[in-house]
């Protein structure tokens, strides 16, 4: 996609509202999904979104963004996921079950041992993809990544993101694990809490995933 193109950028607006709108939660977000751009106008908000990953220049923002691209949580979700591939159903359960309750392996092996067979290839790809775009949006509203910059990221990002998920429905369910693999619990707090917010997103009519399609 050429970013330099102006019906090329007013379609990659479309996958950055969608995209990162998978980024909300709490009580009712749904509201703020349906405008994004009143989220990005808001830099308060993004310096503490930014603040939280110690994010406070163009360096260090340009960092995690690089992280994002070429590890993300996907490679630590992928390689438990290798590790209980490996094991009988019994065995899994035994061995997630010698950890101790502090072990915060137990809890990432809990939510990747739920979600073995239930994703797409690309696993929890998506949850890296929605932050990666809101990262790089905010960046670029808070003065630490150029116009340029931004929409070369974020096409990167749609590549990938059209590459590794045919259907919305997939990839919700893959940030959805990613949401819960990061949480430091594995009582499935992510989707316990925002488990309707998800729904309305591909279902309702003005949803912004309803703008767009992740098929070629």
């Amino acid at each position: 996609m050429d970013y330099y193109n102006f019906e090329a950028r007013q379609q990659l607006t479309l996958y950055i509202h969608a995209l990162s709108s998978f980024c909300l939660k709490g009580h009712n977000p749904y509201p703020f999904a349906k405008n994004m751009r009143q989220i990005y106008e808001n830099k308060s908000r993004l310096r503490q979104l930014l603040y939280k990953w110690e994010i406070d220049d163009a360096e260090m923002l340009k960092v995690k963004l690089d992280w994002y691209f070429q590890t993300g949580h996907r490679k630590e979700f992928r390689d438990s996921s290798m590790l209980l591939s490996g094991l009988s159903i019994s065995e899994r359960a035994e061995y997630i079950q010698s950890l101790p309750d502090g072990d915060p392996r137990r809890a990432k092996l809990i939510v990747s041992n739920h979600y073995l067979t239930r994703l797409p290839v690309e696993g929890i790809a998506a949850y890296d993809h929605s932050w990666c775009v809101y990262a790089c949006c905010a960046g670029y509203e808070l003065g630490y990544l150029t116009e340029e910059d931004k929409w070369r990221m974020v096409t990167v990002s749609v590549r990938d993101v059209r590459k590794s998920y045919s259907s919305w429905k997939d990839y919700a369910i893959g940030y959805a694990a990613g949401a819960d693999f990061t949480e430091p619990s594995s009582s499935f707090e992510y989707v316990n809490k925002n488990q309707n917010f998800l729904i309305k997103l591909l279902i309702a009519p003005d949803s912004p995933l309803r703008q767009i399609s992740l098929s070629y």
